[in-house]
């Protein structure tokens, strides 16, 4: 009797606590202290189908595992300014207890339903070595990011700055404070928020009249503490509603008016969070979510005055051209050579010819008559120009001053604005647009210009040769242009036949277990050929309206395999935008420049985060 009273409290607990002894065997190896678990089952008496019934049990088994995974999350909510001993301090605070719907994406399932006794199972489970790790990674996570916004804000780059500091301080959120990282011998959510802070402080926007080639568009000088800004995202609120996410770029900002408006003051408010940008990032995507946005009330530039003065005359504007157009034909190649006892730059001599030839090419894209300067092109500078006019709507921002540089008889037309807009996008895109020349007069190419900073990184290479140096701002904004044109064919001449080719892509995966469909997100390595790489490549490119290449923390470094003392290795940090995938990683590429006239491309990774072992993948892993 006692014995079968002993059975029966047995049964009695396994069915209270959710515990049955007929569940998988294998189940066993989960269900120790090592693993944060849940074990439920249910007789099914609904009458449903089995995978119905294991649904619900697995459902009830993550919201048990999500009790037990809490982090207290400081969130830096403002609530508190006082003076002491005549010093102003600021309190933070303000925690809440969350279940992180970021960690659960690392927990595992496993269902099984017992159609003899209609009884359904359903276990979910997590090491508590593997959370530990995933701390781990998330907290090496932040620093990566806090290391990019920091080379980012040295380069003036602050849209990268802004952006990285800000996913930093969330995903830092996510983190147990006895995991949370420091950097620069500091908790790495001070360091970012006071970055934060100090970025927004010294922005300014200062109204710079309107456009001479688009009367509905206005300029604004950019600047931090005096300097023109590299790149800075904003949006510009002129009473009526927010605009579309403009691009600031090498100091220069737009507005764009409404027709027949008299506008006197408008507000910008700088981007900061990109919470559209997180698709890139699906962990970032769900701490954007969870820890709520935080507000920096310097981000909100307000009453800026703007004024609805008419454009010069045409004669005003052509005068007043021809001064900047002469100050600015030299300017470049003044910059590149100095220092250099020999240099292979100059100044351009006939440089009212190639300004009168830009011009016309301007002048016929805002009358939107392309074929006015055909004879301006040779017929492979054309087709790269009609490409450009197909990516998205071309508007010129300003038509000067432009940098005229002189190698070797080849004249680069740099610094031309331009902004691109698309149809299903909100956000616009910025690029100072390249014009080459050849030896004959004639435009041969067309390329979207690498920022300042960057294009200086490399012309600062005192020990390089001048050929190598043009030979690899040529090769990067080039490779920009041809993923922004979609230009499988440019994208092709540039690989050699035997590259090795590592790409990777987020990717969502979808497990069937028990009849359930679960989705978690996770980033998907393949190593292929050329053919493989371009063939993948060109599939995409279908699917797509645009594509934008964002790069900050470039680096080039000179390296020798063998004989060949040619080979730079090149790595950047890229921002990937299309109309429908994005992605944010670490590129590398290993160039072969011993043809000048036809670089090559012999190792192409991608890496979404640095390794834990040996950081990015570079010239030291050759």
């Amino acid at each position: 009797m006692r014995k079968l009273l002993a059975v029966t409290l047995l049964a009695a607990l396994f069915s209270l606590t959710g515990y049955s002894q007929n569940y998988p065997e294998e189940w066993d190896e989960y269900l120790t202290p090592a693993y944060f678990y849940s074990l439920k089952h249910e007789v099914n008496k609904a009458g449903g189908s089995g995978a119905e019934c294991v649904e619900a049990l697995l459902a009830a088994a993550r919201r048990d595992i999500a009790s037990q995974i809490k982090v207290n999350v400081t969130t830096l909510t403002q609530f508190n300014d006082r003076d002491i001993n005549g010093q102003a301090e600021t309190e933070y605070s303000s925690s809440v207890s969350f279940s992180s719907d970021v960690t659960l994406r690392y927990v595992e399932t496993r269902t099984y339903y017992d159609k003899r006794k209609k009884t359904g199972y359903a276990l979910a489970f997590l090491a508590k070595k593997d959370l530990e790790d995933i701390y781990k990674a998330r907290a090496n996570k932040v620093t990566s990011m806090l290391k990019v916004a920091e080379n980012a804000e040295q380069e003036l780059k602050f849209d990268v700055a802004l952006k990285y500091n800000y996913w930093a301080l969330l995903l830092n959120s996510t983190l147990p404070p006895a995991d949370q990282p420091e950097y620069g011998g500091e908790p790495a959510q001070w360091h970012s928020r006071s970055s934060i802070e100090r970025i927004l402080d010294g922005i300014e926007f200062r109204f710079a009249g309107r456009s001479p080639e688009d009367k509905l568009l206005g300029l604004f000088d950019v600047t931090y503490e005096g300097e023109p800004v590299t790149t800075l995202d904003y949006t510009v609120n002129d009473g009526l509603g927010e605009s579309a996410v403009f691009q600031a770029r090498d100091g220069v900002g737009v507005i764009e008016f409404r027709a027949n408006m008299d506008v006197r003051n408008v507000d910008v408010r700088i981007e900061y969070t990109y919470e559209d940008e997180s698709i890139s990032d699906p962990e970032m995507k769900l701490a954007l979510g969870e820890v709520g946005s935080i507000r920096f009330a310097d981000a909100y530039k307000t009453g800026i005055p703007v004024s609805s003065t008419v454009p010069k005359t045409k004669r005003q504007i052509k005068k007043a051209q021809a001064a900047l157009d002469a100050t600015a034909a030299t300017a470049l190649a003044k910059e590149v050579s100095s220092g250099f006892a020999h240099t292979r730059f100059s100044a351009v001599r006939d440089s009212a010819y190639y300004v009168r030839s830009i011009n016309k090419v301007l002048d016929g894209l805002l009358a939107k008559d392309y074929e006015s300067c055909r004879d301006l092109f040779s017929p492979e500078g054309f087709d790269i120009y009609t490409r450009l006019l197909n990516y998205g709507n071309a508007r010129v921002i300003k038509k000067g001053p432009v940098k005229l540089l002189d190698f070797d008889g080849n004249v680069y037309v740099r610094s031309i604005p331009m902004m691109f807009s698309f149809g299903n996008n909100y956000k616009t895109f910025m690029e100072n647009v390249v014009f080459s020349f050849d030896g004959d007069g004639l435009i041969s190419d067309v390329t979207f210009g690498l920022e300042s900073e960057s294009l200086q990184d490399i012309l600062s290479k005192t020990k390089w040769e001048d050929d190598a140096k043009m030979v690899l701002i040529n090769f990067l904004e080039g490779y920009k242009t041809a993923f922004a044109l979609m230009n499988i064919d440019h994208i092709s001449s540039i690989f050699s036949d035997d590259a090795l080719i590592i790409t990777g892509k987020r990717v969502v995966r979808t497990v069937v277990e028990g009849g359930i469909q679960l989705q978690g997100e996770a980033f998907e390595y393949n190593r292929q050929t050329k053919a493989q790489y371009i063939r993948n490549l060109e599939r995409s490119f279908r699917s797509k309206e645009y594509v934008n290449l964002k790069f900050s923390n470039v680096s080039v470094l000179k390296t020798t395999r063998g004989t060949n003392t040619n080979l730079y290795g090149i790595q950047v940090k890229q921002d990937y935008f299309s109309s429908n995938y994005g992605d944010s990683g670490y590129l590398y590429l290993l160039v072969d420049i011993s043809d000048q006239t036809r670089p090559l491309i012999h190792v192409r990774t991608w890496q979404p985060e640095p390794d834990p072992d040996f950081g990015i993948y570079g010239i030291n892993n050759l």
